[in-house]
């Protein structure tokens, strides 16, 4: 059942790039779905994840399991980041993944309200001790070989002390890397990040640091990487205005190249129904809005179907999906099969139906809020501070 495995900790060691780090995509709520990912490992990304999964609803729902994972043979190197709030949630939920990924991640840095309200993200981090529960009693339930990581924020704005002190901990109690976003729980994207702490954190771990925030272009990436010396640069809302921002041959680029837009429209014709409408449409308004006028943008946001926008971008840039993908280019998809592994399932009360963590048939939050972004300037690029790293 398993399949071919990567070495995460091997790849951080010695598969980074020329400059020096590994490019990292983090984990999105929404977009880092398969096809997605692919896009990403086409243009340089050499590590990706899932998006954020709530555990118990993955562990307990088979629809859960079927909206919220998915992929392929090439799919490689993958990681799953689950939500929980104790050990075991996450520990079900990554006996359940463990054949079809390449490790497991802790979410203990999402910032938003519902997630802390709920005991997810950052709530997480009110509770040291609960994180290190998680982490060990993981290590000590799974394959030595796989990866378990956490992805955490600052602790405190002033001082690094006491997160370098948790970071250490996390280490001893079996992570195999951390992500490390530099603002705390509390602060704005639009507020500086803290560089001098993730340098603090690195410095003092023996395992690998992988640095997250306010990378927006290449030249973000590597200087991030010089000031931090982490080993690798992780790039949320940066990668969705321009999927090829890890991509050498588009370096200097400052908005998603045409060929990045083929590539995903190649993509979604493959994919089917197995890539929802709104999930395919928003990826090219993130990558592509920016060039659309407000009349352009109010057709381009009328549309319903995957034909409408194909025929859009053939009439006004001459590109479509390739005939190539008659034959088809990937993988097809993996028919994930959980029966190998039966959770132990706690009854408790009041148990919420959360088989997902956000509903596809809303835009959401993130999507309006750059589509009011876009409306209130016709000439705005996507390298403005609302894309400043999660």
């Amino acid at each position: 059942m398993d399949r071919e495995r990567c070495d995460i900790l091997e790849l951080l060691n010695g598969g980074k790039s020329s400059d020096g780090f590994l490019r990292v995509a983090a984990p999105m709520v929404r977009y880092s779905k398969l096809e997605f990912r692919r896009l990403l490992k086409k243009h340089g990304v050499q590590l990706r994840f899932t998006p954020m999964i709530i555990a118990d609803s993955f562990t307990r729902s088979e629809k859960a399991r079927q909206n919220e994972f998915t992929t392929a043979e090439d799919d490689i190197p993958v990681i799953a980041q689950f939500a929980a709030k104790d050990a075991n949630e996450f520990v079900n939920a990554a006996q359940l993944v463990y054949p079809y990924v390449d490790g497991v991640d802790l979410n203990c840095g999402c910032p938003q309200s519902w997630a802390i309200a709920k005991g997810y993200g950052c709530g997480l981090l009110k509770n040291p001790e609960l994180v290190k529960d998680i982490i060990s009693t993981t290590r000590r339930t799974l394959n030595e070989h796989i990866s378990i990581s956490v992805k955490i924020r600052l602790l405190q704005h002033a001082s690094s002390r006491t997160t370098v002190e948790f970071a250490r901990q996390l280490e001893m109690c079996g992570a195999t890397f951390i992500s490390l976003h530099g603002r705390t729980m509390w602060q704005k994207t639009s507020e500086p990040l803290n560089v001098e702490a993730i340098r603090d954190i690195k410095d003092a771990l023996n395992i690998p640091l992988i640095a997250n925030g306010s990378v927006k272009t290449w030249d973000d990436a590597c200087t991030l990487h010089k000031q931090t010396g982490a080993d690798g640069v992780m790039v949320a809302r940066g990668l969705l205005s321009n999927p090829a921002l890890f991509n050498m041959k588009y370096k200097n680029a400052t908005v998603t190249p045409i060929e990045c837009v083929q590539d995903w429209l190649d993509i979604a014709a493959e994919a089917g129904e197995n890539l929802h409408f709104l999930t395919f449409h928003h990826h090219l308004t993130f990558m592509w809005g920016a060039h659309l006028k407000r009349k352009e943008r109010l057709e381009f946001n009328s549309f319903t179907t995957k034909e409408e926008i194909f025929n859009f971008f053939a009439d006004n840039y001459n590109i479509k999906p390739t005939t190539q993908f008659i034959e088809k280019s990937y993988p097809p998809y993996t028919n994930c099969s959980y029966d190998h592994f039966q959770p132990e399932i706690k009854d408790v009360n009041n148990v919420e139906d959360c088989t997902s963590s956000w509903n596809s048939n809303t835009k959401g939050k993130f999507f309006s809020e750059f589509s009011e972004e876009l409306d209130a300037d016709d000439d705005c690029s996507l390298g403005n501070s609302f894309f400043a790293d999660m």
